[in-house]
């Protein structure tokens, strides 16, 4: 590790992308040979810890506060610039129409612009992310779903119930749809539901999110489902 890393650090929590056993002889070695003007900085970037409040916008400083969750290997990328956290939002569109339910995510899925970004209901090696809130909006259209407009949830879907999972471990436990029910709320886009307890999935594992309706859902009816947080991508 050098100094340098530490004084560049783009990241609030730095003492926890150091590892959980750090040299500390080493580090207090490489402290002291930095220009005296600066190694109070040094010490405030370790010694600091981001408080995450729930609000709309702010999965980076909540994964921030789950370094120590991440491998070894992922934190010195971070520490180092091979990687970063950038905002991330995967989605799905799915056709809907006549079901009383549906898998989300499938292992049978492609990236394709308009229909989703997410392949194999898996994310792609290396790439942890942090999901911090799930969006869910539904459409008709006589001319398919990319012409579909998700404005809306419809009735059939908010009386529902669904669950996330990945990797076999339950994100969200069963619940009722009406938690995307955003109507009369003017600070939040439609669909959109905040997690409290936000959670980090880790890479290539199976992603889960079976939803069942109140009732079957009507012709030419379309779902999208966007999970939106902050993920480790390359610098």
């Amino acid at each position: 590790m050098e100094t340098d890393d530490l004084l560049g650090s783009e990241y609030s929590n730095t003492a926890d992308l150091l590892g959980d056993s750090p040299d500390f002889a080493e580090l207090l070695g490489r402290i002291s040979r930095v220009p005296k003007d600066q190694q109070n900085r040094v010490i405030k970037s370790l010694l600091q810890r981001p408080s995450p409040t729930i609000s709309d916008n702010n999965s980076r400083v909540e994964f921030e506060s789950k370094f120590k969750q991440l491998p070894q290997e992922i934190r010195d990328g971070l520490l180092k610039k091979r990687l970063q956290l950038a905002d991330t939002r995967f989605y799905v569109v799915k056709d809907i129409a006549t079901k009383n339910q549906i898998d989300v995510f499938q292992g049978t899925d492609n990236k394709n612009v308009g229909l989703g970004n997410l392949a194999t209901a898996k994310l792609e090696k290396d790439n942890w992310f942090l999901m911090s809130a799930i969006r869910m909006t539904y459409a008709e259209s006589l001319t398919g779903m990319f012409t579909a407009d998700f404005t809306h949830i419809a009735p059939i879907i908010r009386n529902g119930e669904f669950e996330f999972e990945a990797g076999n471990k339950k994100l969200v436990g069963l619940i009722s749809t009406d938690v995307f029910d955003t109507f009369g709320r003017n600070d939040l886009q439609i669909g959109y539901y905040k997690l409290s307890s936000t959670k980090v999935i880790e890479p290539q594992v199976e992603i889960k999110m079976p939803v069942k309706f109140a009732a079957a859902a009507a012709a030419s009816s379309f779902l999208k489902v966007v999970l939106i947080g902050t993920s480790v991508i390359p610098f």
